[in-house]
């Protein structure tokens, strides 16, 4: 818009939202166009929602000078977008104002169509009143800032990225770099952090004890450092000493070489000693003394890692061992307070009774049962904060785990896949008796029996019905697949039954030698051949998976058709095994049937 052809009478730059609402309103403004003379409004608004806005319709609302209601322009519509999220848009449209009174508007949004087709619509008429402030980042913390810079350093994130300080609020939160995001959503949409780092990393609380613990080191490394100063100096000091007697000796040496050439070896071998002493000097003491600035350095500028490592190597020179201490507990306290206290409690467990490492090490853990909670990892945190015993409300952190536990185990009952019963079963078996835990387990029990047997998994079936034979219709469920538990019986966990017919007439050798195999797996695979022993060679074989279904043994095959293998003639248990079957496609017209024994 030309400034020479428009007047401005009202703008209002405040980012303002409505509950619920997929848009913000970021300028309100009335201008009068001068070569019309006519009044009109114009709005800039913000698309906060992952789905692109097509189009939207909104109300004005008209005041006079005396803020009184004059005018509403009813369903006015602004069409042909496709913006997507956290882009502005709306402000090159006019809409025209027709009292000529109006000194102010207000934008009342009525409904948002996506690009999906899918439409908000403001049900309630919620009026654009909830300020989207922040305040910046380098006034609200002050000195503190160095503090979050130094944090986002060591997380990897570019600290340059948020100049304002994040507001959270129930419904939404507002990241550092500005973005709008709903509360549900744990990753800015603007810049990728995440929102629990900077909601503990942005807090004043923890940014002031960050600094008090810094502050502390700080002093701390430089009394200790003045005094390795002054113990540099002393040593410097011996070394000069010891360069000057050196270097008269010698030449007090060279005078009396000319006198007593029959003692040149002795002179040469102490000259030799000399310099070797001084090489032992910068050896072990110039050389580690650079190293040990390099470590201060890097304690100093808490790069505590970097410290770890060259303290380490310094082993006992100077106080270097007590500074390998500090760096671990500082670089522990950093991570604590960051997004890794499970290597932090590894650090101050690692520390033993140093400083107050053990009561660290409890915090630590206490922070990462908390962050398993929060990423919905309960069992895992539930165990945390059981091993907390009576630190702070680990008690009850755990009853809290146990209810999201069992409310998670409810729903994965209702979905019934075997992913979701399986988890189930594991969360019920966690928490025992806790409410009505055991009445589930026995259903999950069940419905996971069912699901087994459905997808072939026979062994894992029969299993879980005879875990709760008294459940519902278990027993007729047992009952009419005893014969299938008979016919896996004499199988290894987790493998296949084999039953043998031996010495029957091979059709390729023409003698005894053929024997007849079956062999059912309690994963519900099934293979039947006939083996000539004296050849070596399979006569003929089929494979699948297997049903049994009125004691016919069914071969399924890749596209789920079925058709008879095998028919059960009888069986007989006990201590010598006997199974009968009549085959239902012999091989050998001359072989039909068959009397199996089990191969153990």
């Amino acid at each position: 818009m030309p400034e020479e052809k428009t007047k401005v009478l009202e703008e209002k730059n405040i980012h303002l939202w409505s509950e619920d609402s997929p848009i913000a309103v970021c300028t309100q403004m009335l201008a009068l166009d001068i070569d019309k003379a006519e009044l009109f409004a114009s709005f800039k608004l913000m698309n906060l929602q992952p789905d692109n806005i097509k189009d939207i319709i909104f109300d004005i609302i008209c005041y006079d000078a005396q803020r009184q209601v004059i005018d509403t322009l009813y369903n006015i519509s602004y069409t042909g977008f496709d913006v997507v999220r956290n882009i502005e848009f709306g402000y090159g449209r006019k809409v025209p104002v027709r009292n000529q009174q109006t000194r102010s508007v207000e934008f009342v949004l009525k409904s948002v169509i996506n690009s999906n087709g899918h439409t908000w619509v403001n049900t309630d008429g919620k009026r654009f009143d909830i300020a989207l402030e922040q305040e910046s980042i380098f006034k609200a913390q002050g000195d503190l800032n160095k503090q979050f810079l130094e944090i986002c350093t060591r997380s990897g994130i570019d600290g340059t990225t948020f100049s304002l300080q994040p507001v959270f609020h129930e419904k939404f939160w507002l990241c550092g770099c500005g973005c709008f995001n709903w509360a549900h959503e744990e990753i800015c949409s603007g810049c990728g952090v995440g929102r629990k780092w900077l909601e503990k990393n942005t807090s004043l609380d923890v940014l002031q004890k960050q600094s008090g613990f810094e502050e502390q080191q700080r002093e701390e490394m430089k009394q200790q450092y003045a005094e390795f100063e002054k113990y540099e100096k002393r040593s410097h000091v011996q070394t000069e000493e010891f360069e000057k007697r050196r270097t008269n000796y010698q030449k007090q040496l060279k005078k009396q070489q000319r006198k007593k050439n029959s003692k040149g070896i002795i002179i040469t071998i102490m000259i030799l000693i000399l310099i070797s002493a001084a090489v032992c000097g910068v050896i072990f003491f110039v050389m580690p003394s650079v190293k040990y600035k390099a470590a201060m350095n890097d304690f100093e500028m808490y790069r505590y890692e970097e410290a770890i490592e060259k303290f380490t190597e310094l082993g006992n020179f100077a106080d270097s061992n007590d500074f390998r201490l500090k760096s671990i507990y500082g670089y522990a306290f950093s991570l604590c307070n960051g997004d890794d206290p499970e290597k932090a409690a590894e650090l101050f467990e690692s520390l033993g009774n140093y400083s107050d490492a053990p009561d660290k090490y409890l915090e630590a853990r206490y922070k990462l049962g908390q962050k398993k909670y929060n990423e919905k990892e309960y069992i895992a945190a539930a165990d945390i904060f059981r091993s907390l015993g009576d630190y702070s409300n680990s008690a009850q952190c755990e009853k809290q785990c146990f209810s999201r536990i069992y409310r998670e185990a409810q729903g994965n009952l209702v979905a019934n896949t075997k992913d979701s019963l399986e988890k189930a079963y594991e969360q019920l078996t966690y928490i025992g008796n806790y409410k009505k835990s055991a009445e589930l387990l026995d259903k999950c029990i069940y419905l996971l029996g069912n699901v087994y047997y459905d997808d072939f998994r026979y062994g894992n079936a029969i299993e879980k019905y005879l875990s709760i034979p008294e459940y519902e219709d278990v027993k007729k469920i047992l009952g009419n697949i005893r014969t299938l538990s008979d016919l896996l019986n004499n199988a290894p966990k987790d493998k296949y039954a084999a039953w043998l017919c031996n010495g029957l007439h091979c059709t390729k050798c023409k003698n005894n030698d053929a024997v007849y195999c079956l062999k059912l797996g309690v994963n519900g695979d099934v293979v039947f051949y006939a083996e000539c022993t004296e050849n070596n060679k399979k006569l003929f074989e089929e494979k699948g998976k297997f049903r049994l279904e009125n004691n016919i043994i069914k071969l399924i095959d890749t596209e789920n058709e079925a058709k008879d293998l095998l028919r059960v003639s009888s069986l007989k248990s006990g201590e010598d095994p006997v199974l009968s079957v009549e085959i239902a496609d012999p091989f050998d017209k001359n072989v039909t049937s068959l009397q199996l024994h089990p191969n153990l």
